[in-house]
């Protein structure tokens, strides 16, 4: 990387610091972005099919498996989703290495879908700890189709607080009183385009009036504090559960149970920071991942036995998910009990 390429990505770094979100315009090509979408497009087909198929009618209250019209779909670990190292590009991982400054991995590689229907969120923050969302639009979104409504600047406690990457403690009170004094701004986006975003960033998703598909390629980093992590076995049992809540869930219409069983999968995966563990990386996929891309993913489960060693699995990591996993077992009892 040259100097000039240096100080840039460093300036973008600052932008996003300083904004909580960066807008890469026109960086992918339109080729690549279009086989990416073809790819997606099968796989979100089969995941539709699935859903309907195991909770019976498509008109629950949602009638998707996130939110009003709005899906999550976590990406295969084989084809041009994975290989094509977008969520990695030597470019984007050094802007990404400029805001963590220190170690991150990539804890879930999935998509973020508005059909048609999808209505205004709730504004909120994706969480109260500090991460960076990457998106890759596989279409031109804009205030038809329901490009995101941010708040800029929310991810700091105040226009004049420095950025850093504690966590803070809005509730969703604070969160509704703070964005009620400022003026939010639509991040239209372009194919090609790609946008990083500070998860602590204040922000909601806007109705899609068209009569398409509204979807994004979604990465979420996360700062790595340790390079331990819980058994196989133990985030498989974690999974298990939240597989159970999502079918009690789902069938209740609850969306108090819903919202609590996808809390739950998300803290799952923050726990194991990857999705990778239910979608094992084949090795004929890893020998064509970037070296970056084998480093954000190195809490993944891989075929290699290399790159699956590269991080030690402990008994004290699965100890403590074990116990949130039970606890979360009476929490989610109750909460059904109250139904």
């Amino acid at each position: 990387m040259t100097y000039a390429e240096t100080q840039t990505q460093n300036k973008e770094a600052e932008q996003f610091k300083k904004q909580g979100y960066f807008h890469g315009k026109g960086f992918f090509s339109v080729e690549l972005v279009d086989r990416l979408k073809a790819e997606f497009d099968h796989h979100f087909r089969l995941k539709q099919e699935r859903f309907r198929a195991r909770l019976g009618s498509p008109d629950n209250r949602y009638g998707a498996n996130h939110d009003i019209q709005r899906w999550n779909m976590l990406l295969p670990s084989e084809g041009a989703l994975l290989t094509s190292n977008f969520f990695a590009d030597p470019a984007i991982f050094s802007v990404v290495s400029g805001i963590f400054e220190g170690p991150f991995s990539l804890v879930f590689l999935s998509s973020d879908i508005s059909a048609p229907g999808s209505a205004f969120q709730t504004i909120h923050q994706d969480g109260n700890d500090f991460a960076v969302a990457l998106n890759l639009p596989l279409v031109d979104a804009d205030e038809v189709n329901g490009s995101t409504q941010i708040f800029p600047n929310t991810h700091r406690t105040s226009e004049s607080s420095p950025f850093n990457t504690l966590s803070n403690s809005f509730s969703d009170q604070d969160i509704l009183d703070r964005a009620s004094t400022l003026m939010p701004m639509y991040m239209n986006v372009a194919k090609g385009d790609y946008t990083l975003r500070d998860l602590r960033l204040i922000h909601r998703g806007t109705p899609n009036n068209s009569d398409q598909l509204r979807p994004y390629l979604s990465a979420i980093f996360a700062p790595s504090e340790s390079e331990e992590a819980p058994t196989f076995d133990c985030i498989h049992q974690a999974l298990e559960t939240f597989e159970s809540f999502k079918t009690v869930a789902f069938k209740s219409g609850s969306i108090k149970l819903i919202d609590f069983a996808n809390t739950f999968g998300r803290m799952v995966m923050l726990s194991a920071q990857s999705d990778r563990v239910k979608r094992p990386i084949p090795k004929h996929v890893s020998d064509r991942l970037s070296e970056e891309s084998k480093y954000v993913l190195r809490f993944a489960k891989f075929e290699d036995e290399i790159l699956q060693n590269r991080v030690v699995r402990t008994s004290k990591s699965s100890q403590e998910l074990y116990a949130t996993i039970e606890e979360c077992r009476r929490d989610f009892d109750a909460l059904v009990n109250t139904h």
